[in-house]
């Protein structure tokens, strides 16, 4: 073995070993205690097969399914409308995209509570059809509808036009042409729908809000609640997760099977783009009511609901006892955020350094992206509460449980960007005796700081509303924000968790300004890789 092969293995030995501790180990001693429940302590309780495991695992096919319809219909059409019609309201439709993508589910079950909470809406149809199976799904399906969406948008780009030019010349009849599009338009929804499913099986804010509430066995808070009650059944716990990995983990290969499969139908040699066409004035009406009706209903209303509560008293009722799990959440989400986009920088440049190493690599960020925060969790307490080196009950484990589930979403979100970095940069800088800090800072850090300052961000906007790990590890007094919105919430306490929950959003905005002017005039040096 050559000199230049060792060497390279040395360079991603300890990347491997990170996975290795923080990822595989964890993971691994959590999920096969159903065969090696030894494994866990004695102090941890039962042993057993939680009461409600069955009807969890039936609720959460059941509401994942028809979440996951609800979805895709309404993803399959939106994309349509925005990759295929050039419509006035396409910037609309990606600010309220991002928007829902970006709302914590527990603050859009909080903000529907307050609403019903009023008089007016108190009794009656509505308010009997929110606090039911009914709306579970229809929440499951507005936070699904985004990734229905953002997995869609390439396929019907990637549909040239030649077809539609083609029946134009044939003179096809307007119903058999839409016949042919509906056809065209199955492997597309079918993705929509497996990536739906997936999002929606996986939720806890939902289930652990209004589930909780309905007293509805819902998987993935009947994991939390084996591993919350006395006595602890982590055994049984380990049993759901496995349940819940295995539906994710076989909607994510079905949804490989149907991309290789049907891939070709709507991608192929003899594509012909051109820009879209304007609607109808029919399809103007259906596009302008779906984006009116969603953005109201997803993020207005239930943004008026919880900035209308959170003033209720006046200002005075605005205490700073208040300010203290955003604080908490504030200094967790900082740490976090930047080991995570650290840890993906790395994750990401051995993935897009091909080879068997790239290979594994792209395996691992897939594959984990599909184990839910819940189980990671999960796993961190059995992993590092041991005799002897127990870090449960502080606030390092917290921050590298964190660390762990959000940089598997950076690497990928780094590997286009590291790609199309030029390996003759470097490799001239090396021998120009240019150090590996240098060479970082000075081309990596400067190519790729729009990148990298964008998976920050998004790193630090999902810690700082993260709920399930959290809720699992969060250490005695410093109390995280989603812990604390959720305990309010399910007490209905909902003008305290509306003050909250305002205090968190503006602290991500606050902190997405002072990072976006810092780098754009504090770091002149980097001003024009960020603006190109």
């Amino acid at each position: 073995m050559s000199v230049r092969r060792y060497r390279g293995i040395l360079r991603t030995l300890p990347v491997w070993l990170i996975i290795l501790i923080f990822f595989v180990y964890p993971l691994g001693r959590f999920l096969l205690l159903p065969w090696f429940p030894h494994w866990a302590p004695e102090s941890l309780g039962a042993a057993s097969w939680p009461s409600d495991g069955w009807a969890a695992l039936r609720n959460s096919v059941v509401l994942a399914i028809a979440a996951a319809g609800l979805a895709a219909a309404l993803g399959t059409f939106w994309a349509w409308a925005m990759e295929r019609r050039r419509s006035a309201w396409h910037p609309w439709s990606e600010a309220v995209l991002w928007l829902i993508f970006l709302m914590p589910s527990y603050l859009l079950t909080t903000g529907w509570e307050i609403l019903f909470a009023a008089p007016i809406l108190r009794h009656g149809f509505l308010h009997d059809g929110f606090y039911s199976p009914v709306g579970i799904i229809v929440l499951l399906a507005a936070k699904a509808l985004p990734f229905a969406i953002f997995v869609v948008r390439p396929l019907w780009a990637a549909l040239g036009h030649e077809l539609t030019e083609a029946m134009r010349i044939f003179a096809v009849r307007p119903g058999r042409a839409v016949r042919v599009f509906l056809r065209l338009a199955i492997p597309v929804a079918s993705a929509a729908t497996v990536v739906s499913f997936i999002e929606s099986v996986q939720e806890f804010g939902i289930p652990a809000t209004l589930g909780a509430h309905l007293h509805l066995p819902i998987l993935t808070y009947s994991i939390y609640a084996a591993l919350s009650t006395s006595p602890l059944n982590f055994v049984g716990a380990s049993r759901l997760a496995l349940l819940l990995v295995v539906l994710a983990f076989s909607g994510a290969l079905l949804q490989i099977v149907l991309q290789k499969r049907f891939g070709a139908v709507l991608v192929h040699a003899q594509v012909r783009h051109r820009l879209p066409a304007r609607p109808k004035r029919s399809e103007a009406l259906v596009i302008a009511a779906m984006n009116l009706v969603v953005g109201v209903l997803v993020l207005v209303l239930p943004m008026l609901a919880i900035v209308r509560s959170a003033f209720q008293g006046g200002v005075s009722a605005l205490r700073m006892a208040d300010w203290d799990p955003v604080l908490h959440s504030l200094g967790f989400a900082l740490l976090a955020a930047s080991l995570a986009i650290l840890l993906a920088w790395l994750f990401a440049r051995s993935l897009v350094s091909g080879g068997v190493g790239g290979r594994a690599m792209d395996v691992f960020s897939m594959g984990n992206m599909a184990v839910p925060g819940l189980v990671l969790g999960a796993a961190y307490i059995m992993a590092f509460n041991l005799p002897g080196f127990s870090l449960y009950g502080g606030s390092l484990l917290l921050i590298l449980a964190y660390t762990a589930a959000t940089a598997p979403m950076l690497t990928r979100l780094l590997q286009a960007p590291m790609a199309q970095l030029d390996r003759s940069l470097g490799d001239a800088a090396r021998i120009h005796g240019v150090s590996a800090w240098v060479r970082w800072l000075d081309i990596d850090a400067a190519l790729l700081s729009r990148p990298l300052v964008r998976g920050w961000l998004l790193a630090f906007g999902t810690v700082m509303f993260e709920l399930p790990v959290s809720e699992l590890l969060y250490p005695a007094g410093k109390t995280p924000l989603g812990v604390a919105v959720l305990a309010l919430n399910n007490g209905e306490h909902f003008a305290a968790a509306a003050r909250l929950a305002l205090g968190g959003l503006a602290s991500v905005a606050l902190v997405t300004v002072v990072v976006l002017v810092l780098l754009r005039f504090a770091l002149p040096d980097y001003r024009m890789a960020v603006t190109q």
